[in-house]
């Protein structure tokens, strides 16, 4: 009899540790996968915010050539982006760099600055002054070394001659599970979203999501690639240098004003 209930404890006790384990397992799994995917966007943060000086010096010696910043821009990060694997089922990876062909290798496949499965840029370098209403004028050049253009009674004027550009690193979270949570926790998700609850029409109309893309890009390319499985979270960095070369007044690369975004800047409810 003392036996049998021995037994019938053993199995109870069996069935909870395996219950218990069926609960914090996946918890436990996740925070795991998280930290690994946290490490690596702090990482990614960093150089982006030395890709932004690397953009605007690029900038300041090339006439604010946003294709100069950009190709700055890239070769920085280029350690850390990231590209899909060949095949239905291709997961993501970064290839290292380590060295001087390692570099040369990579540059020349991602030096287009073209992600690929997306209609994304690795690098987007977006100008937020001088604007073109800063500058004045219709036409010809700003001399960046003229004493009445460098300097002014008025601390606006002195912005002329000053590169203020935000770079955005389009950055691929690659790590399983977590970049999903992830990249929904940062467009600012309800609750209810992230575990496939339901959620009410009102509630979803009512909902103000976190901008990802600026002005040029947009949202729908983020929305496109989470289609695919492919999930992306930008980080920008923003970063001023005064210019030291002329301002070509009649190009395209300055803005008509400043486009660039806060940190946490969210679309207006419809």
């Amino acid at each position: 009899m003392r036996c049998r209930l021995c037994f019938h404890l053993a199995r109870a006790q069996s069935g909870q540790v395996a219950v218990e384990t069926a609960i914090v397992l996946p918890l436990f799994v996740f925070l795991i996968l998280g930290i690994l995917q946290l490490g690596l966007m702090h990482q990614a943060r960093l150089l982006t915010k030395y890709a932004a000086y690397k953009a605007v010096r690029a900038g300041s010696i090339h006439n604010a050539s946003v294709k100069e910043m950009e190709k700055a821009a890239v070769a920085v990060l280029l350690p850390v982006l990231a590209k899909r694997s060949s095949g239905s089922d291709g997961i993501e990876y970064v290839r290292p760099v380590s060295s001087g062909q390692e570099f040369t290798t990579k540059w020349n496949e991602m030096m287009g600055n073209e992600m690929g499965d997306t209609d994304l840029k690795y690098a987007e370098v977006t100008i937020c002054g001088p604007t073109k209403k800063e500058v004045g004028g219709s036409g010809g050049e700003l001399d960046f070394d003229d004493p009445d253009n460098a300097a002014s009674e008025d601390w606006k004027g002195s912005h002329r001659t000053k590169l203020r550009v935000q770079v955005t690193f389009n950055y691929r979270l690659i790590i399983p599970f977590a970049d999903w949570v992830i990249f929904q926790s940062t467009r600012a998700r309800d609750l209810p979203m992230l575990m496939r609850m339901k959620v009410r029409d009102e509630d979803r109309r009512a909902e103000a999501p976190r901008r990802f893309g600026s002005a040029s890009t947009g949202e729908g390319p983020y929305d496109a690639a989470a289609s695919k499985r492919i999930y992306i979270a930008p980080i920008r960095a923003t970063y001023t240098m005064r210019m030291q070369s002329n301002l070509y007044l009649n190009t395209d690369d300055l803005p008509e004003s400043n486009e660039c975004l806060l940190p946490f800047s969210y679309k207006k409810s419809p």
